[in-house]
């Protein structure tokens, strides 16, 4: 996988797909990789040209060694558009990738097709960062290793370590190779935003998707943005909690599908 200079920090991405076919970016959750995505890059592949990437202190892309904002999360996807010649590009961001989402949609919404919000949240409630605060202390003294299991329980809906042993292990795998530190930035950088006031502004079409036994994001949270987003469609996926397009990925794609099959290709 190719990496480049963004913004002072090595990023680290794939782009694959025909040439001519609109593009389709995949920005992850906190705490994962682009290979979170491995159904859905193989799947849309052979109709969109599929662009995801590591987020800063992700997978192969570095730490940014100092406070960012969701907002400069935005700008690195701006600047890896910009460096493959790309004018506009569907955007489907799930948790930390989605928020992004919401600082493209409201700040540069001419790069943008169409966005699409997979189980995330323009403002983080008080109990949410209190939480990931003390998980994170935990990380920065024992590993991630000591809180992985915690955060995909709290994340996977009930049962999937035990139906999907495989899958199960490839995420643990993700989230304990990460950084603790890069952990660390990006839950900061989710601490301050707050996208949520603004969200009436959003005038790009929209998707919002939930997974249907998520308590990280439930359903309910995410239906704000169905009501407050004009036009915005939403789509619930069964059987899945925060991470639909790992857990149940034919019907998240089948979804995720039929909402870009009803947009302009050209």
């Amino acid at each position: 996988m190719p990496k480049i200079i963004l913004n002072g920090i090595s990023h680290n991405f794939i782009f694959q797909g025909l040439d001519g076919d609109p593009v389709l970016t995949l920005a992850h959750a906190q705490g994962f990789t682009l290979e979170s995505w491995a159904s859905q890059i193989a799947y849309f592949s052979n109709r969109y040209r599929v662009l995801a990437l590591d987020l800063r202190g992700h997978g192969g892309t570095a730490m940014a060694g100092k406070p960012y904002r969701i907002e400069d999360v935005a700008r690195d996807v701006i600047a890896l558009l910009d460096l493959l010649k790309i004018g506009k590009t569907h955007c489907v961001g799930a948790s930390m990738g989605g928020m992004a989402g919401f600082a493209l949609a409201q700040d540069h919404p001419e790069r943008l097709r169409s966005v699409s919000f997979v189980t995330t949240q323009g403002v983080l409630p008080q109990a949410s960062i209190d939480g990931q605060k003390v998980a994170t202390a935990v990380m920065r003294e024992q590993g991630a290793d000591a809180r992985a299991d915690a955060v995909l329980e709290r994340y996977l809906r009930k049962g999937y370590r035990e139906d999907e042993p495989e899958k199960y292990a490839e995420l643990r795998r993700q989230f304990t190779t990460n950084p603790v530190e890069g952990y660390a930035e990006a839950g900061d950088a989710i601490f301050k935003m707050n996208f949520d006031p603004r969200i009436g502004e959003i005038r790009v079409p929209t998707m919002v998707i939930a997974g249907s036994d998520d308590i990280a994001t439930t359903p309910e949270r995410m239906s704000m943005y169905r009501d407050g987003i004009p036009g915005a469609r939403m789509a619930t996926i069964p059987n899945a909690g925060h991470m639909p397009y790992v857990e149940e990925a034919d019907a998240f794609n089948k979804v995720l599908a039929g909402f870009l099959d009803t947009l302009p290709r050209d």
